[in-house]
């Protein structure tokens, strides 16, 4: 009878772990609002009254997935960073942590994406106490990167908060896009890559020799081309506007699923049948969303480069493209954030529909690299699109984290992320 009840136990335990992971992917693809749990119990290969055994309400499942993603990365990358030798230098912490938390998030790419994406849609108390224990991570990860510091292992011209956020952010972002492929990088290399590019540009032997005086001036003037044209071209009409302003807030804290025509309307503040004037459904609205947002980024960053004096290097130009990119979403974070959080949640056929705009950005960045390589200014062991991917990603990351009443400006946050990620991709001397 005992060994019975131990069977019992472990399919319990196997059918618990089941339905968090498939609630982890739903959540992940669906938002908080979106999700049912009778769509979870279907994801688990469940009954109904097997997902209520185990979890009596949506509030108490989702405080599960977020609470083991958490723990989960937590754990691993404390216990991983406490098995060093003791004689571990504060730069090797540094760099296990990075290692680890990447490994986890590779692995539990649905925990971390669902946490990303619904964190700000669950009940307040229920995110209170979520934030407790990220504020808590965020602690060892502060602890980690202020050693370093102390001990001179890290240059003194990065501001020790601003490197720990961009470092999270490139881990974080990274599910969203990496695919381990046969034909691509695997798994092994993409932290290889990763660590490179980061590690190599936080030591100790760089210091500040770059200026981004130039890249700015450019963004500048871009800024006041493309506002200029705007005024001279064809113009948005204003209500269109104010619903996808609208629609971007709510796609933002709510998902795709969970947002509604009647919802946009009333945060425009009108009628839900005037929206049809301009947009014909939901899918419409997402599109006309996801374009302007790829859109206005990427008229700042190739008409940022235009905005270069002619003796501008390929280095000089690859790093106008990241200051623009960088002000462009911070300055349109509303947008931006909406983007990263629904891009993997739309349905195949509206992604298809914008999918060549953010192909052909992502291209002409990897243009811009391959010309930095082609001039000997940048090495030619990084792989191009994990670079870009990952260079894209943290700067669209940025949105979640960055406060303009905090100690940076916008210009001077690209100013500490093009130093860090340039130095570590920099042919070496000699």
């Amino acid at each position: 009878m005992a060994q019975k009840r131990a069977r019992t136990g472990k399919k319990g335990v196997a059918t618990r772990a089941r339905i968090l992971d498939s609630a982890a992917h739903v959540f992940r693809a669906k938002g908080y609002a979106g999700t049912r749990l009778s769509d979870v119990a279907a994801a688990a290969d469940t009954q109904a009254g097997s997902l209520y055994y185990h979890f009596p309400s949506r509030e108490e499942l989702v405080e599960e997935v977020l609470r083991v993603g958490q723990e989960r990365t937590s754990g691993f990358v404390r216990r991983r960073v406490a098995a060093l030798p003791e004689d571990a230098s504060d730069l090797d912490r540094l760099r296990e942590a990075i290692d680890a938390h990447l490994a986890s998030v590779l692995e539990m790419g649905d925990y971390t994406a669902a946490t990303i994406r619904i964190l700000g849609q669950v009940p307040e108390d229920i995110r209170k106490r979520r934030l407790h224990e990220q504020r808590e991570y965020g602690t060892f990860w502060r602890t980690l990167v202020n050693n370093a510091y102390g001990s001179g292992s890290i240059r003194a011209d990065l501001d020790n908060s601003t490197l720990r956020m961009l470092i999270l952010g490139a881990m974080n972002s990274s599910p969203d896009w990496f695919r381990p492929r046969r034909d691509g990088l695997s798994t092994a290399e993409f932290k290889i890559q990763f660590e490179s590019l980061f590690m190599e540009g936080l030591a100790t032997s760089h210091s500040s020799s770059r200026s981004l005086d130039r890249e700015l001036a450019a963004v500048a003037a871009a800024e006041q081309t493309v506002a200029e044209r705007a005024l001279t071209g064809d113009k948005m009409p204003e209500g269109a506007q104010r619903i996808l302003d609208a629609a971007a807030k709510e796609f933002r804290e709510n998902g795709y699923a969970g947002t509604r025509l009647a919802d946009v309307a009333a945060t425009a503040g009108i009628q839900t049948g005037s929206m049809y004037y301009y947009f014909k459904s939901r899918e419409h609205l997402v599109v006309e969303l996801l374009q302007l947002a790829w859109k206005r980024t990427d008229d700042l960053a190739r008409e940022s480069l235009n905005s270069l004096p002619a003796n501008a290097t390929a280095l000089d130009r690859f790093s106008t493209a990241l200051t623009a990119h960088l002000l462009s979403v911070l300055r349109n974070s509303l947008f931006t954030s909406a983007l990263v959080r629904i891009l993997g949640q739309i349905p195949e056929g509206v992604r298809e529909q914008t999918i060549n705009q953010q192909r052909a950005y992502l291209s002409y960045w990897r243009e811009l690299l391959q010309d930095a390589i082609t001039s000997g200014e940048i090495r030619d062991d990084l792989d191009l699109s994990a670079v870009v991917m990952v260079l894209t990603g943290t700067l669209n990351w940025a949105v979640e984290w960055y406060h303009p009443e905090g100690k940076l400006t916008p210009e001077e946050l690209a100013d500490q992320f093009t130093m860090l990620v340039l130095d570590g991709m920099v042919k070496a001397s000699g």
